[in-house]
Order: structure tokens, then sequence, then C-alpha cells
């Protein structure tokens, strides 16, 4: 008999959350230092984990209101530097810190309609609830902003630990630290690949959420989390 559910892991983006504006972070920043005049070296990725191994290790979401303006000057600052903005205010971070922050803060992410209502439902019915997934640091601090930290036990980004999903490392950890075996956890993504494989080859149960069904073929797939109830049970069947 297959071992009885106890928890859940969720995969960030697509998943959970998506960005508010519909649009990535690279693209925004390249529009607000168009619209004021500034340059800078072609969009990099990795730039992202350079600012943000400084945001994981210096942002306090507990800090007071001016605490945080220093900080996000000194992230912007940073940002500049990395991606070689050039132009008359590219100095002046002060001047844009508010327009970063709100580029590449929590705020420019918004939660799915379901996540909050179905979180809670499943919280309720005593299922352990983390997220796993490849991000750059600073997971939780987004986590907390956007009132899900009540509701979520671990919350464990890739760059975190140095190892990006499929690699069942990954999957590995999280049980570890849900204290679970790996069978007794399903993992719900939206890559058929980085989700869905990695957590089977890990030892998950495991579920895509197909927000754009474009995997309708897919087994074990949802395209909302308010298709739960039905899929925990159907995935439970398969393992008997």
């Amino acid at each position: 008999m297959a071992a009885k559910i106890e928890a859940l892991t969720f995969d960030w983006y697509g998943t959970l959350a998506n960005h508010r504006h519909k649009r990535g972070r690279g693209r925004l920043f390249s529009e607000y230092l168009a619209s004021h005049g500034l340059q800078s070296a072609p969009w990099d990725r990795s730039v992202l984990n350079k600012v943000f191994d400084y945001y994981g290790g210096s942002y306090k979401v507990e800090s007071s209101g001016a605490e945080k303006r220093t900080f996000w000057i000194q992230f912007t600052r940073l940002l500049f530097e990395q991606s070689q903005v050039s132009g008359a205010t590219a100095s002046q971070a002060e001047v844009h810190a508010t327009a970063i922050r709100d580029i590449f803060g929590s705020a420019c992410f918004e939660v799915y309609a379901d996540v909050q209502p179905v979180l809670h439902a499943l919280k309720q019915r005593g299922l352990r609830l983390a997220v796993v997934s490849n991000w750059h640091r600073g997971l939780d601090s987004f986590c907390h902003e956007m009132n899900l930290s009540n509701l979520l036990d671990i919350v464990i980004s890739s760059s975190d630990i140095g190892i990006e999903k499929p690699d069942s490392r990954l999957f590995n950890e999280v049980v570890y630290r849900l204290q679970l075996e790996a069978d007794q956890v399903v993992h719900v993504g939206d890559s058929p690949v980085d989700d869905f494989s990695g957590a089977v080859a890990a030892g998950l149960r495991a579920i895509l959420i197909d927000r754009g069904n474009v995997h309708c073929r897919h087994v074990n797939r949802i395209s909302s989390l308010y298709e739960f109830g039905g899929i925990l049970q159907s995935v439970a069947s398969r393992h008997n």
C-alpha cells in the first residue's frame, strides 16, 4: 500500500505567482532606463543572481521604512554597476531606488487567485506545504511579503543551495527538511521536465499545473489549483 500523502511542495513562478504586469523584470528595467534617458549593456539574467545574492544576505522584511529605503538605494547602485548603466543620472541611485524596488521587489509579482484559498484548505487538512523553486535568493522574503509565509513550512530556492531542478538533490533536500519519505510528498509545478519528471525521478509523486493548457495530454495534469480535490485522490490511487 502506498504511503499516505503528508505534504505538498510547489514550484514558485508559473505555479503560485506571475509577473503583475505580465512582463519580465528585464524588460521592465530596460523600459524604465529608456524612459529616463539611460543606457545599459544588454540584459543578462546572471545580473539577477548577483544582485539577489546581496538581497538574500541583506534584506530584512522586518526593517523599518527608512532602513528599506537605504537597502534599495544600495541595491540600485549595485544593479546599475552590474548592468553598466550610463547617463546623466546613472550615479544617482537614490533617484531611481523606488522604481527599482517596484520592478525587482516582491510587488512586481502577484499570486494567482486560486493560491490563497486552496493553500488554506490544504493546510486545514493537516498537510504540510513547501515551496521549492529554481529561483534567486530571497524567495522566503517574497513569500512573506506576499502573505504566504503563514501557509508555508519551508521555502527553498535553487540559489540557496546551489542545485537546480530537475536535479533530484533539490527534491531530496525538501523531503529531508520536511522529515518525510519521498512517496509521502506530492510536488506541483508547471514544467514537465524540471517539476514533474524531476520530482518523479526523486521518488515523489507529481502533478503538472498547466495554466495555459499547452500539455493537455499529460498525466496528472490540472489547469487550476481548484482541481486539487479530484487529482490528489487520483495521484494517491495510482500508487496503491
